[in-house]
């Protein structure tokens, strides 16, 4: 199949050159946006494996805290102040825990605990592939940990999708600021229209040919909902419906909306590679230049590892001194605080 990424040959007419220069910048910046994309997908793979069963047992410790804390609660030896305390400490590790994940025991503790507030139990949070916290003190608060991390995370990746979102306006306040020949839209449309008037699978009669068209079409969707008229050009190609003569024939004009479109998919493809090497080089620590190796990949889920060790290692000794009626009295004190 021929290919429209290929370096512009000497001699060519200045849009035809730019055209050539355009797609040739395109899956170069394709290539830096996939090599990110995999190492952040090798990252968090990675992540999960190593860290499953050590936030299994931190959240089993935390569920025999809760135990303790709720059992204590109810055991009627303690005043009026240290009880209020403890029910909204209570409430607080309940709530941290449903997040995780529901179960009915947890809300249950959740409930007997509300003494008269308003505090609702939050609902279980969907599995997403969050990363796990970084690397913190082993006298850090866990959950508090925990929590800031993610909430970080949500205000990163919501403040991506708005710089994409602003980024997306300002293109199409330019595009509409510009005075073009035809609207860039337009050149996408026509496009579209040669492709689904190919490869429109009711007029197939042959059930291969239409299962093939029908996943054909498929794709022609995909690159019309995202404006990529070089995929689209492409699947042009692939089906022998133009090629590298025709493309050349189209003239300047043509090619000049051509460009502009490709221009504009070319920029939000670099807008799109910075937002996601920006967010990867933050999770992982990485300075200006460096590239996420495999062995830096390692390292960072060595030390996250290591971490969460010094967590799980404090809070099962605290857990087994709050056995001792002296020690807890003191750690509630320490926590009213």
């Amino acid at each position: 199949m021929a290919d429209l990424v290929t370096t512009a040959d000497r001699g060519q007419p200045p849009q035809l050159a730019e055209f050539h220069r355009l797609t040739d910048a395109i899956a170069a910046q394709r290539a830096v946006l996939q090599r990110w994309q995999q190492a952040s997908a090798d990252f968090h793979r990675q992540q999960a494996q190593a860290l499953a069963p050590l936030l299994a047992s931190q959240r089993a410790i935390d569920l025999d805290l809760l135990r303790l804390l709720d059992q204590a609660a109810h055991a009627g030896d303690l005043g009026r102040t240290d009880l209020q305390i403890l029910h909204a400490l209570v409430r607080d590790l309940a709530a941290s825990l449903l997040r995780q994940g529901e179960e009915p025991e947890l809300r249950a503790i959740f409930a007997r605990h509300q003494d008269g507030t308003d505090a609702e139990a939050p609902e279980a949070e969907e599995p997403t592939d969050a990363a796990a916290p970084a690397p913190a003190p082993a006298d850090d608060d866990w959950m508090a940990q925990w929590e800031r991390m993610e909430a970080a995370q949500s205000d990163a990746a919501q403040q991506r999708a708005r710089q994409r979102a602003q980024h997306k306006a300002a293109s199409r306040r330019r595009r509409m600021a510009a005075p073009e020949p035809e609207d860039a839209s337009q050149t996408i449309r026509a496009v579209f229209r040669k492709l689904a008037s190919a490869l429109h699978p009711d007029r197939e009669p042959d059930d291969g040919e239409r299962a093939s068209k029908t996943a054909l079409m498929q794709r022609v969707n995909v690159a019309y909902s995202a404006r990529n008229l070089l995929d689209l050009l492409q699947l042009q190609l692939e089906i022998e419906q133009i090629d590298l003569h025709s493309i050349a024939a189209m003239g300047e004009v043509a090619l000049a909306r051509h460009n502009r479109v490709l221009a504009e998919q070319l920029d939000e493809l670099r807008q799109e590679t910075s937002d996601t090497e920006r967010g990867f080089r933050t999770l992982l620590g990485l300075g200006h230049g460096a590239e996420p190796t495999p062995v830096r990949i390692a390292r960072a889920i060595r030390e996250q590892s290591r971490a969460l060790q010094q967590n799980i290692a404090y809070y099962r000794w605290e857990l087994d001194e709050l056995q001792d009626p002296r020690f807890f009295k003191q750690w509630l004190r320490e926590q009213r605080a």
